[in-house]
């Protein structure tokens, strides 16, 4: 199925799914915006949504055979299987390097050809950091080298296909705070 049947309505229901948990609370954690996120999805694409899959880790031996590694799991917070995307969700003050490497790490191991991270920002002091910053990439070419032992290492090469961020909540709500200086003490 065409990753635009789904990229094309994704920053309304990302923005959706973040406005409605009110960012404001500091008490929110990805689990919420996760149930409410896939729901979204759901309702909007009409497609099967799934989520907290965890898959064996496996990983080659000084031979190159594969060995899963005991109680070492990766775990996918959402995956649409007909869009080939899974998602990797995170609810901190700003993403980083290590964020982005998570999610390609899990398409490098993976048939799953787009990878959509997601950060519903936590606001913390400044309220008007209330916005959903979104990633997707796109698996391209697969390299091979090798070392100076001869050994073979693989991995594949990402595109950024799409970067945007949402309006912020403080642009569309304003503060939940009262203007008390407009009482007057009789």
């Amino acid at each position: 199925m065409d990753i635009n049947l789904l990229l094309e309505p994704l920053e309304e229901i990302l923005q959706n799914t973040y406005f409605n948990l009110a960012p404001y609370n500091p008490n929110n954690t990805e689990s919420y915006f996760q149930e409410l996120l896939m729901d979204n999805l759901t309702v909007k694409l009409k497609q099967r949504i799934e989520s907290e899959i965890s898959l064996q880790k496996y990983v080659k031996n000084i031979v190159g055979e594969n060995i899963g590694l005991k109680n070492k799991t990766s775990r996918y917070d959402l995956f649409i299987r007909v869009f080939s995307v899974v998602f990797e969700l995170k609810n901190v003050g700003d993403l980083d390097i290590t964020n982005t490497q998570q999610l390609l790490h899990y398409l490098n191991n993976s048939d799953f050809k787009y990878g959509i991270l997601v950060n519903f920002t936590k606001s913390g002091k400044n309220i008007k950091n209330t916005y959903v910053h979104c990633k997707v990439y796109e698996k391209c070419e697969l390299v091979t080298k090798n070392d100076k032992f001869n050994t073979s290492y693989s991995h594949y090469k990402y595109k950024c296909i799409k970067d945007f961020k949402t309006q912020t909540y403080y642009e569309v709500m304003g503060d939940n705070l009262i203007d008390e200086s407009v009482f007057e003490i009789q």
